[in-house]
């Protein structure tokens, strides 16, 4: 599973998950850096759904420029109707928030996108990073083999409506077919990264982390100590905090989370601060800057942590 511990926090400690909506990225308050200007970076958080109402999370959507909600036209032409924020593969809607009930995973993953975005960019510059909802895992958080389409679907959805990276925090336990090795492929022809989970088996990283050209993620704990539920293998690239991390889930609760879920979205985030700043970046090149053998990888500008 992508969750070894929940455990609920109170309210108090609310103002630590620092999602403030601080910073929000406009085109008018744009500032230029070396030159340039921040470049707008879309992530894509396949997971469970996003509670995307909460309002720490909602100043952080990515918002579809080509649609126009609610008007079940499909404006933009991408062949999904109304899709604002993303799609829900699961129940075949542009919401996660109608149809079948959400698990608090993907607002958790979501939650630790933005507060990644947060801690690590800059003081003074504005955030030019949005997320994008694509619901793959069912109510319980898991998902079955018959939904391999559903994963590359919704991998090829935010490859064709400019995501430039991906976080995936779930594990496949057996290999998936082709099409989602395809999918990925694909991704990874058009420069998007995508961040996998080393899983939490205590063994060998398996399929979808193990292959190349995927970012893959194990978890520390606060000391910088390695998880012993964390698995390793050649195909690790590097590792985060996983143990006891505070964030927010569906329906605004926070809870102390342990996994290599919760490690991956920080470095998704700290991957989209640099494309931000750096948007010819290859894949190849984005790779590289976080692959380096660490117990964690720094903010732009940071030596590493």
């Amino acid at each position: 599973g992508s969750a070894r511990m929940i455990a609920p926090v109170g309210e108090a400690r609310r103002a630590d998950t620092l999602l403030t909506c601080a910073r929000t990225y406009s085109a008018a308050a744009m500032t230029d850096l070396a030159g340039g200007a921040l470049a707008p970076v879309i992530v894509a958080v396949i997971d469970s759904g996003i509670d995307w109402s909460l309002p720490e999370l909602t100043c952080r959507m990515w918002r579809n420029p080509f649609e126009i909600p609610g008007n079940g036209v499909d404006d933009d032409q991408n062949g999904y109707v109304d899709d604002l924020v993303g799609w829900d593969f699961r129940d075949n809607d542009a919401s996660s928030l109608s149809g079948t009930p959400l698990h608090w995973h993907g607002t958790a993953v979501a939650s630790l996108v933005a507060d990644s975005l947060e801690q690590n960019s800059p003081t003074g510059w504005p955030i030019s990073v949005s997320i994008m909802d694509l619901r793959f895992l069912d109510s319980d958080g898991v998902f079955y083999t018959s939904d391999w389409s559903r994963l590359a679907d919704a991998v090829d959805y935010a490859v064709a409506n400019g995501a430039r990276i991906i976080n995936l925090s779930l594990y496949a336990t057996q290999e998936p077919p082709g099409v989602v090795r395809e999918a990925i492929a694909r991704a990874a022809a058009a420069n998007v990264l995508i961040v996998a989970i080393a899983g939490n088996g205590s063994g060998d990283i398996g399929p979808i982390a193990s292959w190349a050209d995927v970012l893959t993620v194990g978890a520390t704990d606060a000391a910088g100590n390695v998880a012993a539920f964390s698995n390793t293998g050649a195909s690790l690239d590097l590792v985060s905090l996983g143990v006891d991390v505070l964030s927010l889930l569906a329906g605004g609760p926070l809870a102390s989370l342990t996994g290599t879920s919760f490690a991956a979205p920080r470095v998704a985030g700290i991957a989209a601060l640099h494309l931000a700043q750096h948007p010819g970046l290859t894949l190849a090149e984005l790779i590289d800057i976080h692959r380096p053998a660490a117990l964690d990888v720094g903010a732009p500008g940071r030596a590493t942590e």
